[in-house]
């Protein structure tokens, strides 16, 4: 009985953060503190995603450029994780973010004397990144695609693959992480 209070109450918080500080209002589950930071831009979550204690959500657009924040339904957002977007970043359905990630659009700096440079991040699908994974900008993730803890992202990943490393490369094909259960014929 305790842990059905708990999300519920859980889900109260959330649909309130939504109706307050996203675009549109959502059936969310916010468990703990939530950082949104939003400027020049929007924030859009699907029903039924997760956001555990401490995420940040950074939404910080120009006036000539809007920035995105989507993230899909069912998803799992976990302690910590950092989501910045100053162009756009997208995240599909069904995704699994494991805590310490950070996700970026943005580098937060030029690398020489121009402007910042900036790139869509886009992730498919049930997706799973395992904890303290950095996905830089402009990076891809195809459908099933599983990043390894403590990888960093720097190219795209293509569906049904596993990456793990520093930089993160291509270990081996997977057929998608989620199992089902069948049952047994009698």
């Amino acid at each position: 009985m305790p842990n059905l209070l708990i999300k519920a109450l859980a889900y109260v918080r959330g649909s309130l953060t939504s109706i307050t500080r996203f675009k549109q209002a959502a059936m969310l589950c916010q468990y703990g503190s939530l950082r949104v930071v939003k400027k020049n831009g929007e924030v859009i979550i699907g029903d039924r995603t997760a956001l555990w204690p401490g995420v940040k959500l950074s939404c910080i657009g120009t006036p000539a450029q809007k920035a995105t924040l989507k993230i899909g339904a069912r998803c799992s957002i976990g302690d910590r994780t950092e989501i910045h977007c100053s162009d756009s970043v997208s995240i599909g359905n069904e995704v699994i973010i494991a805590w310490d990630c950070n996700i970026l659009d943005r580098d937060y700096h030029a690398t020489d004397a121009g402007p910042e440079k900036t790139a869509p991040v886009v992730i498919g699908n049930r997706v799973w990144i395992g904890c303290r994974a950095i996905i830089l900008k402009g990076i891809r993730i195809g459908d099933n695609a599983i990043v390894a803890a403590g990888s960093v992202v720097t190219k795209d990943v293509p569906p049904n693959t596993l990456v793990a490393g520093n930089p993160a490369r291509v270990r081996k094909i997977v057929k998608g992480w989620r199992t089902s259960v069948q049952p047994t014929g009698t």
